[in-house]
């Protein structure tokens, strides 16, 4: 009988990133800045595909663009038969050959951040990048995948939602569809726990996502951006052992049983509670 396997894959292909971001807790990653081996990096696609992984994201905490070896890892998967590649950006270094392979790779979805219409505002916020030139990449990038008539979904991804409206005009034409999004707290690394909180239903994240780190730690969640909660390796152990391992089903069994002030992660995660009266919602 085969074992339970993640739906879904984050592969962290390095954790470099070209921007400083406000609300990023980059400063207290307290891991080496790295890319992954091309053999680990295999060693996860293979048993993906064995596993029948419907979804691979080669993204986590870091800028994945900054991989010049990217577009052949998307064609790696792809190749090896995983039904869908995804590669979350910052959309700065979206242009010239990166951009161009990409388009070739068999890629199935690129996200990039874009946070609203204020190019002051998110100049302020995205400490390294520029909105002028993030969008600048996304049109020429939708320009190169329509003339080529591949199938790859573009989609912006924005945290700021209180123009929506602008924001929807301003990308119509530009990207497939727009992710409004609310920041997070990434588990507590940035920001405090409102006052007045509620336990919420289990995090879905730890029955859903698999999260690789790029020396091939397993994080128990994609937010968990230092590798605190750390439950298996896949350098020496396979995918399917670690997500059935007894810590692992433990830390599930914690959140069925709405212990997670008890984890060191988990206690202090805005995703994990609700404050005041949305949590009746």
């Amino acid at each position: 009988m085969r074992k339970a396997f993640p739906k879904t894959v984050r592969v962290e292909t390095t954790n470099h990133c070209n921007a400083s971001c406000t609300f990023c807790p980059r400063d207290t990653i307290g891991r080496e800045k790295t890319f992954m081996s091309e053999q680990l990096y295999e060693k996860i696609i293979d048993e993906c595909v064995e596993g029948k992984c419907k979804t691979v994201h080669l993204h986590n905490f870091g800028e994945p663009l900054l991989d010049k070896r990217l577009p052949e890892w998307v064609r790696i998967a792809k190749d090896r038969g995983i039904p869908k590649v995804k590669i979350f950006s910052n959309g700065s270094l979206l242009s010239g050959k990166i951009a161009e392979g990409l388009i070739d790779s068999g890629l199935d979805e690129l996200k990039v951040s874009i946070d609203g219409v204020d190019a002051k505002e998110f100049d302020l916020l995205r400490v390294g990048l520029k909105h002028s030139v993030v969008m600048k990449n996304v049109r020429e990038f939708r320009r190169l995948r329509d003339e080529r008539g591949v199938g790859l979904k573009i989609i912006a991804a924005c945290c700021q939602t209180s123009n929506r409206k602008e924001t929807t005009e301003m990308l119509a034409g530009v990207v497939d569809s727009i992710d409004f999004a609310t920041l997070h707290n990434w588990a507590g690394a940035r920001g405090i726990l409102p006052k007045n909180v509620t336990i919420r239903k289990p995090c879905d994240r730890l029955w859903r996502t698999f999260t690789i780190l790029v020396n091939g730690d397993v994080a128990l969640c994609c937010l968990d951006h230092s590798g605190k909660e750390v439950v298996g390796n896949c350098q020496h152990e396979r995918i399917e052992d670690i997500w059935s391992n007894e810590k692992y089903r433990q830390l599930r069994e914690m959140h069925m049983q709405s212990r997670q002030g008890e984890m060191s992660l988990c206690k202090g995660c805005s995703k994990a509670f609700l404050v005041g009266a949305s949590a009746a919602a």
